[in-house]
């Protein structure tokens, strides 16, 4: 009797701990789950340093364009079709 009471517990215990590494490795928060997590934050790390380089860039451009004549002469003339007195804008 004593045999198969320690027999059922090793098979119990023994199946208890499968079922413990299957729902650590797939359950709702197991490392399967925080793989992906993982690589969805190190995406959205990357975007984001891309967007901040990108603001960066652009914020100069603004900054250059504040000061300088030539670049705002450029814009008005090439994005608004504005033009001097006596001269004629032709468009392509």
């Amino acid at each position: 009797m004593r045999y198969v009471w320690s027999r059922f517990l090793v098979i119990f215990l023994g199946a208890e701990a499968i079922v413990f590494m299957v729902y650590y490795y797939f359950g709702p928060s197991g490392i399967q789950t925080l793989h992906k997590l993982h690589k969805i934050k190190m995406t959205a790390v990357s975007d984001i340093a891309r967007i901040k380089q990108e603001n960066n860039q652009l914020r100069e451009q603004i900054e250059a364009w504040k000061h300088d004549q030539f670049l705002q002469e450029k814009f008005a003339r090439e994005k608004l079709a504005m033009q001097k007195d006596g001269e004629t804008v032709y468009f392509r």
